[in-house]
């Protein structure tokens, strides 16, 4: 389930939009109620949205959440009041917030009209890296491709030991180590030759002398190593000098080699995928406190052919690797610069890195999109 945040950015559209359209006086202060937001929700929008019913554990949404109330009230009546947009009382509102299968970015359909909503973020998918990939260079790379076990095997061995065999020695002077946040307590010790995770009544049992990445998946579940080594590393050693020295020289390999990939093999066949653009056209709307912007993203089929490549290169300042996808509008000869963040997005050596994709800040997308509000 998404949490409380992405539900009220998106149902907030919704429902303002809803409350439009049906003639039904309120005022922005009614929504701040979760109670009677949720009923509103429940009977504005087609379908079930009981996957939402998180936004009822808080009574009254203050600060943050009351903003991006705000937001979305802002933005939806943006919307209904546009000459752009032709929106009756008849149509259906629908929210895709809850469909997980979906293949495009769409949070709510108002009538025809498909919305991506964003909020505060210059985030424009969690992609993986496997996908950034076959978007670049049309390979066919699948799910779990993993970069620094990849192009940095032997850098991203070395990383994975040092800490390891640290963890293993923090245990030998500790005895334990534990993490407790409510009602969640984690717990690292050692017994005899095995390193004993603990979470919540969950157990894996690791031997000491592990001294690779693969072989301590291979013992441990995904909460288990978010929970208790990723944790330890997090508030214990992720500024250990060797440690920053050992993953800054995982990243710049791994970064060297996926940017030589992507420059001698890039393909423009899937580029609309990387620019999420899919069969049907849609709207990108984004609100701040400070603007609100609609942009309409065209299909795959209208996509104009002048966005082109210019450069592929990496940056890794502190040990994070980050990698630059440059392209230049032939048109406006304005450049448009993505950056993928090739992290752990559930601690340190959990699972695979993702390639969750930045607009640069200096990136406008009204040279990929055409302005609408």
């Amino acid at each position: 389930m998404s949490d409380i945040k992405t539900h009220l950015r998106e149902l907030s559209v919704a429902t303002t939009i809803g409350l439009f359209k049906e003639r039904i006086h309120f005022t922005v202060d009614d929504l701040y109620n979760s109670e009677k937001f949720y009923n509103y929700a429940s009977k504005l929008i087609d379908g079930d949205i009981s996957g939402a019913s998180n936004i009822l554990s808080e009574p009254l949404y203050i600060n943050e959440l009351q903003e991006i109330i705000n937001n979305g009230y802002k933005l939806g009546k943006k919307i209904f009041e546009s000459d752009y947009f032709k929106i009756y009382r008849g149509d259906t509102i629908q929210w895709l917030g809850n469909d997980t299968q979906k293949g495009d970015p769409i949070d709510i359909y108002v009538g025809s009209y498909g919305f991506s909503l964003k909020e505060e973020s210059f985030i424009l998918k969690n992609m993986g890296f496997y996908e950034l990939l076959n978007c670049l260079t049309g390979s066919n790379y699948h799910r779990g491709l993993h970069i620094f076990e990849k192009f940095a095997p032997a850098e991203y061995d070395a990383w994975f030991a040092y800490t390891w065999e640290n963890f293993v020695d923090y245990l030998k002077e500790q005895d334990i180590w534990t993490l407790k946040k409510g009602f969640d307590i984690s717990e690292c010790k050692l017994e005899g030759n095995n390193v004993i995770l603990k979470f919540n009544g969950r157990t894996c049992i690791v031997p000491v002398g592990i001294t690779t990445n693969c072989e301590y998946m291979d013992y441990t579940s995904a909460i288990i190593r978010e929970k208790t080594f990723s944790k330890w590393i997090n508030n214990e050693f992720q500024k250990d000098k060797k440690y920053i020295i050992l993953k800054k020289a995982c990243s710049k390999k791994a970064g060297q080699a996926v940017c030589n990939l992507i420059t001698k093999n890039y393909s423009p066949d899937h580029i609309y995928r990387f620019f999420q653009i899919y069969d049907t056209e849609y709207y990108y709307a984004k609100t701040t406190h400070f603007e609100t912007t609609v942009l309409k993203v065209p299909s795959r089929a209208s996509f104009p052919s002048v966005i082109k490549l210019d450069k592929c290169h990496f940056e890794a300042p502190t040990s994070q690797l980050n990698i630059y996808s440059t392209f230049v509008n032939t048109q406006t000869y304005n450049q448009l610069v993505f950056r993928n963040e090739c992290r752990f997005s559930h601690g340190q050596f959990n699972g695979t890195p993702e390639a969750k994709m930045y607009v640069a800040k200096n990136t406008s997308l009204t040279d990929l999109y055409e302005p609408i509000l």
